[in-house]
């Protein structure tokens, strides 16, 4: 069964509409982890664990191309997450 380009396209905003409400959970939980870090005065930045984090997920994917393509965007939200927990110890610190 051959899906139409506007079924294709209401699945993916489906999809879109999750990684939104997963994005904000994220978010209040990176904001709840740069307070943690504030007051134990934890670095914001662990590069040996984001490595970790990144190869650990990115094993989970099977297509080639998408790994490339996942690794690139979890770069890119980890990055969103360093830059709110640092903003969390600018305002307090």
């Amino acid at each position: 069964m051959n899906k139409d380009l506007n079924e294709l396209r209401n699945e993916i905003r489906t999809i879109d509409k999750e990684l939104v409400k997963l994005f904000e959970k994220r978010m209040t939980l990176c904001r709840a982890v740069g307070e943690t870090k504030l007051k134990s005065q934890a670095p914001v930045f662990d590069a040996v664990r984001e490595e970790e984090n990144i190869r650990n997920l990115t094993a989970l994917i099977e297509n080639v191309t998408d790994k490339m393509y996942f690794t690139g965007w979890y770069r890119s939200l980890m990055d969103i997450s360093k830059e709110i927990q640092r903003s969390i110890c600018k305002k307090q610190g």
